[in-house]
């Protein structure tokens, strides 16, 4: 029978020469630690996150099973309780409400906070204070007075009202952020700017505007998080007809008990808007967040 035939060195006494062993340099051991560690750490900070995904497709019988049941027939019937209670369309209206008032927070937040660091204005150190008292304030002492108010004026329980009330919150937030971030343009570019005949208007546009693109993005991104997590404000001036998810999920606490599969779908759908957005737009919250978007 023929041998295959070797590659391998041979030495004069028809033995297998051995070849130099290859060493791992210290540098690449490190590497290999160092990524260990980030595997089990990505796994220990996902792991409820699926865990709880789990939920969605386990029937009520293998919730909580004891041993434990790693194998099971998936079901939908969880899915089909959400659909039928409606909790698809308080996660529209809680996009649409941190949508709609995110991007007004943009567009009144970014020329205020270039004002406050360009502008010597009049008592801006006291407004400033101001800003920053209304961010300070535990919810419940602005919830109040926005309740009584709204209540004489007919915004309980209307996108307006809780759009307004969302603005109020955050506005203050994006003020103070980036202001600080507009501190640090240069100055420079602005002056060339105007020496070639652009009026403020025309440079805050062109100049100042691209650069603080990143820190824009950032800060927004933010500001949507907060006001997508947002409760005290949604479940005090919201009701039936504006409900967001978050007012909404206590609900699943029933008296016949807590329903974890529709809490399960829930909590995961809630995940969804706020990872897509990171992951569109992570470049730019990448930078924003690495160039001083987020000093204090």
């Amino acid at each position: 029978m023929n041998q295959p035939a070797s590659h391998a060195p041979v030495t004069a006494n028809g033995s297998i020469k051995k070849g130099p062993i290859k060493r791992i340099s210290r540098q690449e051991k490190v590497s290999v630690f160092w990524t260990l560690l980030l595997i089990v750490i990505a796994f220990i900070v996902l792991f409820p996150v699926l865990w709880v995904g789990s939920f969605m497709f386990r029937p009520d019988s293998a919730m909580f099973a004891r041993p434990t049941e790693w194998l099971f027939e998936p079901t939908l019937v969880h899915f089909r309780y959400v659909i039928d209670n409606g909790f698809i369309g308080y996660l529209g209206t809680s996009f649409a409400l941190a949508s709609i008032s995110t991007l007004l927070v943009v567009v009144l937040g970014t020329p205020a906070a270039y004002a406050f660091a360009r502008f010597n204005l009049r008592f801006r150190d006291d407004l400033f204070l101001f800003v920053l008292a209304t961010r300070m304030a535990p919810p419940i002492c602005m919830v109040i007075p926005f309740y009584m108010i709204f209540s004489n004026i007919g915004l309980i329980d209307t996108y307006f009202g809780l759009t307004l009330a969302y603005l109020t919150f955050n506005l203050s937030f994006y003020i103070w952020v980036m202001s600080s971030f507009c501190k640090d343009l240069p100055v420079a570019l602005e002056e060339v700017a105007i020496l070639e005949g652009h009026n403020r208007f025309a440079v805050f546009l062109r100049v100042v505007l691209p650069l603080l693109r990143s820190a824009i993005v950032a800060t927004g991104m933010l500001c949507f998080i907060f006001a997508w997590n947002e409760f005290m404000f949604a479940f005090m001036l919201g009701g039936q007809q504006v409900k967001t998810l978050p007012v909404a999920v206590p609900e699943l606490i029933t008296t016949q008990g807590v329903r974890w599969g529709p809490m399960a779908i829930v909590g995961t759908l809630s995940l969804v808007p706020v990872m897509l957005a990171v992951f569109l737009l992570q470049k730019h919250i990448v930078r924003g967040l690495t160039m001083g978007a987020v000093k204090g």
